[in-house]
């Protein structure tokens, strides 16, 4: 190999130029034994012809010479700067490439910042390269192209990042083609890889609080330069304070966003709240002067105009118990205190009750109810919130359903129960349709439909805690359906053959 730990060439060595014909003057070559060491020869080497004239044998001379010794690690510094650096900002992924200017070139051409991140369908974890940096311009381009065309892949076989998810130090002291040939994927991938050229690498873990971020990977071109005791231990201390200061980034944004929707959710919940005390304030006051005046001239109260002050007051008391429930129930989840108590149910009378409750307020919005159920299909569920289930679901549809029909479908699916509600409002874009269910979120401006952001999100909570899924399908402007399907639990197995849906009817 040449003197700055690049691999020589096969047709540049000292023996195969003799071999070729040509004298080998005095020169110093370094060679990599079999067992990983390292040593500086002195070789001359002189073509020997045969009777024939032509190059039949070389003779080589060599003697050892003592190699440069390798440059002091100034850890101290070093960490100081990288503290400074990334205690500068908290912005984690903007000090991530100046912290990689740090080790390179001073102990390495090139390193890598690798993150876990969490992707895939079925939520496997990926690796993302957070920070790159080589020390040659050409080279840096070669390898940012060699992460973006051949992304990390945990999964790979005797692929290096194996190590950034095993938590445990990794070391590769020369990249062979052995090596190239078992982990490219295809040819181009080989070419990148040798031509971005790292012979070796040592890789340590983002460990912080007992969990592996990731991992900070320092790649060597000179296979002369191994690496020691003291650039792990450096390597390794680097990675731990930068595994900090990403995790400690992290929580900072998570407690900031947790504090931007706490003000926002105050600042929503004070306005639901107030919705409801107003007209019931003034409707209480109206009713209490309306009393005086008819005691002071010694009249009776008129029942009905004590009737229809009670039923304002019935109705926005209603809402505001509503409201508080939901509130009690967003603590009781997040607490994990959500109970069920068990019956056996028929999921399609419980549906036929809720539309019974809501026909009135549909009927004075002008919405048509309508009910698909042709066979009972029962259950064990809880029926307080298989009701409040059905009950903010339907609710959902008839605020956003723009006073077009509201269609309430029953049907079983063997084990599995399905309830749909599908109505022909203004629908849900696409964006919105992943976050519906999250706590305090809405596709639609509060200012206009009013609300909390929790009914979907308790809705998911409870159906998910009896065992089963809620999803949304929409296209705006033409309405939205709400598919519901539940497990139906331990029940007699005649209840699952003899009532199979023989066709949808409708009803009301």
């Amino acid at each position: 190999m040449r003197a700055d730990g690049t691999p020589l060439p096969p047709g540049e060595s000292p023996l195969a130029r003799a071999l070729a014909g040509e004298p080998v003057d005095p020169s110093v070559w370094h060679v990599l034994r079999p067992d990983g060491t390292r040593i500086a020869l002195r070789c001359t080497a002189v073509p020997v012809k045969g009777a024939d004239g032509q190059v039949a044998a070389a003779l080589l001379r060599t003697h050892a010479v003592d190699a440069l010794p390798a440059p002091v690690l100034d850890a101290s510094r070093l960490l100081a700067e990288a503290g400074a650096l990334l205690g500068a900002s908290v912005d984690a992924e903007a000090r991530l490439e100046p912290l990689l200017k740090l080790l390179v070139p001073t102990l390495g051409e090139g390193a890598l910042l690798v993150l876990r991140t969490p992707g895939g369908a079925a939520g496997e974890e990926a690796l993302r390269v957070a920070a790159s940096l080589h020390a040659d311009a050409g080279r840096h381009s070669l390898l940012r192209e060699l992460l973006t065309r051949y992304p990390l892949d945990p999964s790979a076989p005797g692929g290096l990042p194996g190590v950034f998810v095993s938590g445990a130090v990794g070391r590769l002291p020369i990249l062979s083609e052995e090596h190239i040939a078992a982990i490219a994927r295809d040819a181009e991938h080989a070419r990148l890889m040798r031509e971005v050229g790292p012979h070796g690498c040592l890789s340590v873990p983002l460990g912080a609080r007992g969990n592996v971020l990731g991992s900070l990977m320092l790649l060597r071109s000179n296979v002369l330069r191994v690496f020691g005791a003291e650039e792990e231990h450096f390597l390794t201390e680097l990675a731990h304070r930068t595994a900090l200061y990403l995790e400690n980034a992290r929580l900072y944004r998570e407690a900031r966003e947790a504090v931007r929707q706490r003000d926002e959710f105050l600042g929503i919940a004070s306005h639901e709240l107030k919705t409801p005390l107003t007209p019931l304030s003034l409707k209480v006051q109206l009713l209490q002067k309306q009393v005086v005046v008819l005691a002071r001239e010694g009249k009776e109260v008129p029942t009905e105009r004590v009737a229809e002050a009670l039923d304002v007051v019935q109705r926005q008391v209603r809402r505001l118990s509503g409201l508080v429930d939901n509130l009690l129930d967003v603590s009781r989840i997040t607490a994990g205190r959500l109970r069920l108590e068990l019956e056996e149910l028929d999921l399609a009378s419980v549906a036929a009750e809720i539309l019974y409750r809501f026909s009135p307020a549909a009927a004075q919005a002008g919405t048509e109810l309508g009910l698909e159920a042709p066979v009972p299909v029962v259950g064990r569920w809880d029926r307080l919130r298989l009701e409040q289930v059905v009950t903010n679901l339907v609710s959902n549809a008839l605020k956003y359903g723009a006073g077009q029909p509201v269609i309430v479908g029953v049907e079983a699916h063997g084990t599995l129960a399905r309830l749909t509600v599908k109505d022909h409002g203004i629908g849900i874009a696409p964006d919105d349709l992943a976050r519906i269910f999250e706590r305090f979120e809405r596709a639609v401006s509060d200012r206009h439909y009013g609300g909390l952001g929790l009914g979907l999100y308790i809705t998911r909570q409870i159906v998910e805690a009896f065992g089963g899924t809620v999803s949304a399908v929409s296209t705006p402007g033409q309405g939205s359906t709400f598919i519901l399907e539940l497990p139906r639990g331990d029940i007699p197995e005649e209840w699952i053959s003899a009532h199979a849906a023989p066709g949808p009817t409708q009803g009301e």
